[in-house]
């Protein structure tokens, strides 16, 4: 099968392969004044403590793409229990952490092309060897287009779109 492409509207290049979104912190740590943050939020790579009472993970959103063969990945911060927290932590390192099962979860990021998504409902599933949890929306959320484009795919256009905005480096808005 050949790799998936796709034109950016922003700069008119073809785009191989399908390029994942990922935010470095949840947006609540964020929401932290910055000359704050240093004794309220403590965050790594993959763990965020805000307040020593909210409890992060870093995990992978996965959305299919209509017509390509891997998935579109957001890679976002989601809440946990601080039992559960405490789970997957104390599991970190285990090359079978996905025996942690499912568990509950809150998104914790605003995705843009999305109405809100923060504090959407969510199951989190660890997964094996080191890789991130895979995140899915809840179904309690059934009519929302993230809920809706994790069961049926998102348009290619909207990934264009997506792209455009938030990772084309010759774009107005790049970051």
């Amino acid at each position: 099968m050949e790799p998936f492409t796709f034109t950016c509207p922003c700069c008119g290049e073809e785009v191989l392969g399908l390029p994942d979104m990922t935010y470095a912190e949840p947006a609540f740590a964020r929401a932290v004044p910055e000359v704050e943050r240093a004794q309220r939020v403590k965050l790594s790579s993959d763990l965020c403590i805000v307040d020593g009472e909210r409890f992060f993970i870093r995990a992978v959103c996965r959305v299919p793409v209509v017509g390509a063969a891997q998935d579109f990945g957001w890679g976002i911060w989601v809440s946990l229990s601080e039992e559960n927290f405490k789970r997957y932590v104390e599991s970190f390192d285990d090359v079978d952490q996905s025996r942690l099962g499912g568990m509950f979860g809150w998104f914790s990021n605003q995705l843009p092309h999305y109405p809100d998504t923060l504090s959407l409902q969510t199951s989190v599933f660890p997964q094996d060897n080191n890789q991130r949890p895979l995140v899915y929306i809840n179904d309690v959320h059934d009519d929302h287009p993230l809920y809706i484009e994790q069961q049926s795919g998102m348009a290619q256009d909207k990934l264009a779109r997506i792209y455009a905005e938030n990772l084309c480096g010759k774009g107005p808005k790049a970051h």
